[in-house]
This record gives structure tokens, sequence and C-alpha cells, in this order.
């Protein structure tokens, strides 16, 4: 108990009156400015935090209990995966089509692509629809973890255990590890979206 009386305290104490308006060297009107500079201090700080061009906004997903990241900017939505139609010919990574609200996606499975072992579907996957001007399709995911904003900087190269089709894709790895998809590669391959013919 004697800790609270020492010295370092003590001014803390004497300021509280002060600042509930007790008469003092400080007034109410020192007190609401140097709160208001604070706060704009502050404000200043994030808003420049945020125009910071080395940090991407991405969505963190698991997918045969690894993490895995993609830019926001191409998310469209995230869906459960419900009903999926196989299609027979399609490249062994297009697990097969949904439909949602009226349009017909293309379910693509990552799992293929980068060589990872394939379990049975659950009730709890889900859809990322991913988007740009020219293509439309969904990758599935086992869980959605969150939304975040990753440094680009600190993104190393893809592991070398990764190769063929599914380099291509990966924009690198982040401690932890967290591999960061390249979905402007990904939106960019025709490979993705099976044809209407």
């Amino acid at each position: 108990m004697k800790l609270i009386e020492t010295m370092q305290t003590k001014p803390q104490f004497q300021f509280l009156p002060e600042s509930l308006g007790i008469p003092g060297t400080h007034n109410k009107l020192n007190i609401d400015e140097i709160l208001t500079n604070r706060a704009r201090e502050l404000a200043i700080s994030i808003d420049t935090d945020n125009k910071d061009e080395d940090y991407l906004e991405v969505l963190e997903f698991l997918l045969s209990g690894e993490r895995y990241a993609i830019g926001m900017s191409y998310v469209k939505e995230v869906a459960l995966l419900r009903e999926i139609t196989p299609l027979p010919g399609t490249p062994p990574f297009i697990l097969g089509i949904i439909s949602l609200r009226g349009a017909v996606i293309s379910i693509v499975d990552l799992r293929n692509i980068l060589g990872l072992p394939r379990k049975g579907l659950t009730d709890y996957n889900r859809v990322i629809v991913l988007n740009d001007d020219s293509m439309s399709f969904g990758v599935l995911a086992d869980a959605i973890i969150m939304t975040h904003k990753i440094n680009i900087m600190e993104i190393s190269r893809p592991p070398p255990t990764v190769s063929g089709i599914g380099a291509a894709y990966l924009t690198g790895v982040l401690p932890g590890p967290l591999m960061v998809i390249d979905a402007k590669a990904m939106l960019g391959d025709s490979r993705m979206v099976v044809g209407d013919e």
C-alpha cells in the first residue's frame, strides 16, 4: 500500500482536481485545448497510416489447415458453398459450378493447384467470389479468418515446394506463414472459367 504514495503518483493526484475545474494552475479551457490538440494529432497519424502505399488490405482464409490471403480489391463477396454441380471434361482444379444470385459461377479448388491434401466438403466451406472487369469465379475456402492489412514490403518469395501453375498464382509468403495469392494473375487466366460452349 505504501507504493501508492510514491512521488510518481502524487503529480497525477494533484492534477486530477484541476482537471475537474477546481481552481489551480490549469483551467478548463486549457485542458479542453490540450485534449483537442491531442485528438487532432492522433487523427492525422491514423489518416497517414491509411494512405501508406506499402500496405494491402486482404481477406485471410484457411485451406487444408494453411493460411492464405487475397487482395480485397478483387473480392466481390463471400458465400456459403451450396449445391455444386461437377462438370465432366473440365481441368482437375475446377471443382464445378454453382448458381449464385442467378449467375453461374465456376469454383476453383486451390488445393489441386497448390498440391494441398484434399478432404471432403462440409456445410462450413465458403466460396470467395473474385471479380474484375472481364472475369468472375469462386475460390474454395475452408473458413474465413478476417480482413486486415499486410505490409507488402515483408512479402518474401514463394516456397520452392510450390511449382507449376500454383507458383504463377502466388505473390509470396509472409511470416506466420501466410501465403499471399495473386488474384490479378488468376483473374487473367482464361482456364479459371468454364466456357459457355
